[in-house]
């Protein structure tokens, strides 16, 4: 299963080790598995929360995948916040239903301007 705001180039960076642990990107910090999008800041680079906004301090970014469309990036603090910012709604991901996928418009409108 993909992570939730991890381009997937980069999930390979997110791998756990044999141990179960998630090794922060930036230092050697090594974290429990289910710290990973945890909606708590655990490596002091906030790279364990790719998926929220606990570390929106820190300056993270949240990719939305936007199948249909094209993916984008947005800053983490957007996460969450009640405003749909990617139009898969993956940014709204606890409130379902609050965001329609409007992905698939986005793109045949996309298409039919060029």
């Amino acid at each position: 299963a993909a992570l939730r705001g991890v381009p997937l180039r980069d999930e390979s960076r997110y791998a756990l080790s044999d141990r179960g642990t998630f090794v922060c990107l930036v230092g050697d910090e090594e974290v429990p598995g289910a710290a990973l999008n945890d909606d708590f800041c655990d490596c002091s680079d906030g790279s364990d929360e790719p998926g929220t906004s606990a570390c929106a301090d820190l300056q993270r970014t949240f990719h939305c995948e936007n199948k249909g469309f094209r993916p984008s990036s947005l800053p983490s603090s957007l996460v969450m916040d009640g405003i749909c910012d990617c139009c898969d709604g993956s940014d709204e991901y606890g409130s379902p239903g609050l965001c329609a996928n409007s992905c698939a418009e986005a793109g045949s409108a996309l298409l039919e301007d060029q």
